[in-house]
């Protein structure tokens, strides 16, 4: 009666004992394995968060840039054979005219061929000058600008950009107004672009680079 006891305890004892530690032991090192895979993907997925937080910093820089830029004067535009137009667009705060004045206006200047330009023979001039769609505000009272055709001119000179190899011109034009209050003299200040950059080629203007810093003064 003692034999199969004997035989039944042998069969529990070396090799169960060690499947019995080797199995929990498989579990262990699986959940390890898992952990660490899931910590590898978390990271991962971190890096692809960062990547794209990078690119979209990048795009919003690149959105300031045009942002930027469409904060300030829109380019000049050809309009015809050697017909450019300059858009104007400010806001300056005045004194004279108790805070803020805005401006918009489309300037649109003509050039002409001579024959000879000084350091440019064959080359191109401007010629003729005029305001179009001119609107304008004093913000003080909500008042009517005005500009007067006849107070547009060239400024008189012609300066020539030694960097791009191509001459300049200026403009200025005077913008009036009511006072901004009784008893204070009627608004008026002088509007002034200095450096408006051109280049030619074949009697033609084939680029403009418009002052977009114009100088806005009292009279």
């Amino acid at each position: 009666m003692t034999t199969p006891r004997l035989i039944k305890s042998i069969g529990r004892s070396p090799l169960r004992l060690a499947l019995l530690l080797v199995i929990p032991l498989l579990f262990a090192c699986f959940a390890i394995a898992q952990s660490a895979h899931a910590v590898s993907a978390e990271s991962n997925e971190g890096d692809l968060i960062g990547n794209m937080a990078q690119e979209h910093d990048a795009v919003v820089e690149l959105g300031s840039g045009t942002q930027n830029a469409a904060a300030g004067q829109s380019a000049p535009r050809q309009i015809g054979h050697n017909k450019w137009v300059i858009p104007i667009d400010f806001t300056k705060p005045l004194q004279c005219a108790g805070g803020n004045v805005i401006v918009h206006a489309n300037l649109v200047v003509t050039f002409k061929n001579v024959p000879e330009a000084g350091r440019f023979p064959g080359g191109v001039v401007r010629h003729e000058l005029k305001l179009e769609e001119f609107r304008g505000t004093a913000t003080n009272g909500s008042r009517k600008l005005e500009a007067n055709p006849k107070d547009l001119k060239f400024l008189p000179y012609v300066k020539v950009d030694s960097t791009n190899g191509g001459p300049s011109f200026g403009f200025t034009f005077i913008v009036t107004g009511p006072g901004f209050q009784q008893g204070v003299a009627p608004l008026s200040f002088n509007v002034i672009y200095n450096a408006n950059r051109y280049k030619f080629r074949d009697g033609k203007v084939t680029h403009l680079n418009a002052d977009n810093t114009p100088v806005v003064r009292c009279r």
